[in-house]
């Protein structure tokens, strides 16, 4: 018979992020049903993500700016937490499975990071799927770099203190940026890279992913591999690491911090990729984060752990690349 004692997956989901689940849920619900065009998807999602988005800290510069690229005029978003001096800039890049998402998607964790820091954050879009594959989202925003490197002081920032990092789908872009200015022989434009619950491993048949690939832990095995496969619609790029940096050869890169979900299905990603670094001695800090999903960083104005996660995030970048103005680096311990 079974044991009703028996601790469940479902049983070790968070109490908040259960209800930010539940809350996310009639956001949804009252937006209406989103249509069915690409942009209309993506619209529908930047309507709920606007609604987490709301409060949080004032910057002395929120602005919606662009950056030349190779394919158009990229959009990002552009905070700096104080008016003054030369600030450290962070390019974040914002999940969506490749497919959704804008440089609004996380505008409060930004803000949040920007606040406890008190470096610049540069809040980058890139190219998506269905019109856009690998690697052109990784071309686009090694441009992006590149541009401030050479031109970031025009917007009060350091030049030479520039780090990149993204959520989800856009971990892997930020490490597929480190990996291609590496191999092109730039590697001293990045001083640190972030990942947080990156898809970085191109392995659908992990120990996360057949134990919380079932559905009841946001993403479903078949999901994932819809997603995977979309951005990477040829089998032989699924080894690049520029696509996938699980098993990339770290020499070069700069130090990495890595968040990973407990109850993400993509969780391994995450692990076998701190398990690369470990085993090539490259310095990285990893976290995971208990009772949490994939996407939780999303919910920190409601989720103490995603609130942890931008203190971690803070601090990694204040070690990293040093204080902006008037920043503490947060509160967060990090380890390796």
């Amino acid at each position: 018979m079974p044991n009703d004692n028996m601790v469940k997956p479902t049983d070790r989901i968070h109490t908040q992020q259960a209800d930010a689940l539940k809350r996310n849920a009639e956001i949804v619900a009252e937006l209406g049903a989103p249509g069915e065009s690409i942009e209309e998807v993506r619209a529908h999602a930047d309507a709920a993500r606007a609604v987490w988005n709301e409060g949080g800290p004032e910057m002395a510069v929120n602005e919606a700016r662009t950056i030349p690229g190779p394919f158009r005029d990229v959009p990002v978003q552009f905070y700096r937490p104080s008016a003054d001096g030369s600030l450290p800039v962070f390019v974040y890049l914002h999940g969506g499975g490749f497919r959704i998402g804008s440089p609004l998607s996380n505008d409060r964790q930004l803000r949040e990071i920007a606040a406890a820091w008190g470096g610049a954050v540069v809040s980058a879009d890139y190219l998506h799927v269905p019109e856009h594959t690998f690697p052109d989202p990784v071309d686009e925003i090694v441009a992006v770099v590149e541009w401030l490197a050479e031109n970031a002081g025009d917007w009060g920032l350091d030049t030479d203190r520039i780090a990149i990092g993204g959520a989800s789908a856009g971990a892997s872009i930020a490490l597929g940026t480190a990996i291609t200015l590496r191999d092109k022989g730039r590697s001293d434009l990045l001083k640190a890279v972030a990942s947080l619950y990156g898809v970085l491993d191109y392995n659908l048949e992990s120990d996360s992913m057949k134990e919380l690939g079932g559905g009841d832990f946001m993403l479903t095995d078949e999901y994932i591999t819809m997603v995977y496969d979309g951005y990477v619609p040829d089998a032989a790029d699924r080894s690049d690491p520029r696509a996938f940096a699980a098993k990339v050869d770290p020499t070069g890169l700069p130090p990495i911090f890595i968040a990973a979900a407990e109850l993400d299905p993509i969780r391994d990603d995450s692990l076998t990729f701190a398990a690369t670094l470990k085993a090539a001695k490259h310095f990285f800090v990893l976290e995971v984060y208990p009772g949490m999903l994939h996407a939780f960083f999303g919910y920190s104005g409601v989720v103490d752990e995603a609130k942890r996660l931008v203190n971690d995030a803070a601090t990694f970048l204040g070690r990293a690349l040093g204080q902006g103005q008037g920043g503490h680096g947060g509160q967060g311990q990090g380890r390796a």
